[in-house]
């Protein structure tokens, strides 16, 4: 009878849309809901979205953009935010299945404008921060034309991973960022995993020359989970990024194997061929193409070398000045260990077109960052003065797949811009990270404190207000065990952050840096190396929503969930005094 009642109530309130004169009426057919647009024009329906819901399936008949089935939170007793669903002329009708029809999303679906409130918590100020929706693994990262593309994996019809399509943001001096229109969507081949872009400048895939190609991993899984089959393809653009044309003949390195993903590409000039880099399992695979088409075998390195807690991801295979010469980095993200989740390792060696060889022992293994939240470091390619810059996720799989996360209709945001060098450090090469420099003509408020010798507590400064990110930088020339930076609010959060010279260890401590309950990982103490000179050098970057710390060995990157921002900055010591030197703070031109 209930049943009944309610089917009678719906009829009754689809009929009193239609009257209306609403752009869209709702009713069940058979095991699917159906949606029928009454005018088939360019329009944004904003569908209702709830965490913990399951997944139900959309399929969009008539749609250019969701030419496949595609995922879908549908808010099932409450909204909590609204995607969009771009549609355009064609799009007729939307078919959701394994969804009910009596859940509150029908009742609360919305055309036009964006219906959601401005969504403003701990948005960060110079980390690209999407508008909406998820993003991960930072992708097809390349300079043209004056701008730094920065290509991501997106869900744009929800805050949780799914439907992977590629999102794309611009910017002109890696500060300031405009996201643009999502490029390209899963298509029958899969979802549009990670990869990478280049500028084709001599023609030689025959898209044009400077034809911007991106390739990408095109992944297809059942929807019952048991086929899933990666492989890769390209797509190019002639717009400078704006709208890609994905290549007829994809896949172009065909495969059946369920791990074979994340192509990283560059040009090898020794040997004249494009070189890929490809994710295979736990190790890494070397590919060779003349046209970015025909892909061959090179060779296969890291079966036992590294740490292999989990599959391998996201690999780049760079080359850094050192010394008297240069070496490669082979750089390979993965699960760091159960407790600490996501990390990127490296190996130093050479390449020769063909093949990686390590300079250190298949045991050893390094890390790119010793923080929580660095991942999927990746550089951009064809940048102009020879630089190696990279940027990466900054979050950790451990702690943000789950329903619950401290974000609103947005979730997950890519660190600062670095970038890269080799120095030699307990004679090994060592990869060390370092803020680009774009970000100097950012910290342009500038504030010089003298030299100070400090035994306990030392209040350096208060802010009275802080509306973007801040920089501190600071010499510590003398130290007799602890001594460090903490970081608080006026509602007692806080970050603590400290060299320790008995222990030879640089620590990050967020603990008690604001919300941290929302997964049982997250409160956590960061462990870097600390180097045995006698001065060390430490400059910390504060954002909305992150702390990252670099030191003259190693970088730290962490997310923090402060009620407020970080306002109040102390220098301490333990066990004894220190001598600070050199000591600015330099805050935002926003």
């Amino acid at each position: 009878m209930k049943r009944v009642c309610f089917l009678i109530f719906f009829v009754v309130a689809v009929a009193a849309m239609t009257a209306c004169g609403e752009p869209f009426s709702v009713q069940q057919q058979g095991d699917k809901v159906v949606l029928t647009l009454r005018k088939a024009k360019r329009q944004t329906l904003w569908i209702p979205i709830e965490n913990s819901a399951k997944e139900s399936y959309m399929e969009v008949e008539g749609s250019s953009l969701y030419t496949v089935p595609m995922t879908v939170r549908l808010a099932s007793d409450r909204v909590e935010t609204y995607m969009p669903l771009h549609l355009y002329k064609g799009a007729k009708t939307i078919k959701f299945s394994e969804c009910k029809l009596g859940i509150v999303a029908w009742n609360n679906l919305k055309m036009g404008k964006n219906p959601n409130p401005k969504i403003e918590d701990f948005r960060q100020t110079i980390h690209f921060t999407p508008e909406l929706g998820w993003i991960n693994d930072p992708n097809g990262m390349v300079w043209h034309n004056g701008e730094w593309h920065l290509f991501f994996q997106y869900n744009p019809l929800g805050t949780r991973w799914g439907n992977m399509s590629w999102g794309h943001a611009v910017s002109r001096d890696l500060v300031e960022w405009k996201q643009l229109p999502t490029v390209m969507y899963p298509d029958s081949l899969g979802a549009i995993y990670s990869g990478s872009a280049v500028i084709d400048k001599a023609n030689t895939a025959g898209f044009g020359k400077d034809a911007m190609v991106a390739i990408y991993t095109s992944s297809y899984r059942s929807r019952d989970k048991s086929i899933k089959v990666q492989q890769q393809s390209i797509s190019y653009s002639h717009d400078n990024g704006r709208t890609f044309t994905k290549y007829e003949g994809n896949p172009v390195l065909p495969s059946q194997r369920r791990n074979f993903r994340d192509p990283k590409i560059f040009w090898h000039e020794p040997t004249s061929r494009w070189i890929m880099s490809l994710a295979c399992g736990q190790a890494m695979e070397f590919y060779s193409s003349s046209n970015l088409k025909e892909w061959e075998f090179e060779s296969r390195f890291g079966d036992e070398y590294g740490c292999h807690f989990d599959v391998w991801e996201c690999p780049d295979l760079i080359e850094l000045p050192y010394k008297d010469g240069t070496k490669w980095v082979l750089l390979c993200s993965i699960t760091k260990s159960a407790e600490h989740g996501s990390s990127v390792q490296y190996f130093v060696g050479d390449f020769d077109g063909h093949t990686f060889k390590c300079d250190t022992p298949e045991s050893y293994t390094d890390w790119v960052n010793y923080g929580r939240d660095n991942y999927a470091t990746v550089t951009w390619s064809n940048v102009p003065d020879g630089r190696v810059v990279a940027v990466a996720w900054q979050n950790n799989w451990k702690c943000c797949s789950k329903e619950k996360y401290p974000t609103v209709g947005y979730r997950s945001w890519m660190s600062l811009a670095y970038e890269l060098q080799l120095i030699e450090f307990e004679g090994k090469a060592k990869l060390v990270t370092t803020p680009a420099r774009e970000y100097d003509s950012y910290f342009r408020h500038k504030q010089q404190y003298g030299n100070a010798t400090i035994n306990g507590k030392y209040d350096l400064a208060t802010l009275k207000s802080v509306e973007g990110a801040y920089r501190l930088k600071l010499d510590i020339a003398k130290m007799d065990d602890v001594c460090g930076v903490r970081l608080s609010n006026d509602v007692g959060e806080y970050v603590d952050i400290c060299f320790d010279k008995t222990n030879r260890e640089f620590r990050v401590d967020r603990r008690a840096s604001g919300q941290v309950d929302f997964n049982e990982l997250f409160p956590s103490i960061s462990v870097a190396p600390m180097s045995a000179a006698e001065q060390q050098s430490l400059t910390i970057i504060v954002d909305r929503a992150s702390v990252e710390c670099f030191t003259d060995v190693a970088a730290v990157s962490n997310l923090v969930f402060p009620a407020e921002v970080y306002n109040r900055i102390e220098l301490y010591t333990s066990e004894g005094a220190a001598t600070i030197a050199n000591v600015e703070l330099t805050r935002g031109w926003r």
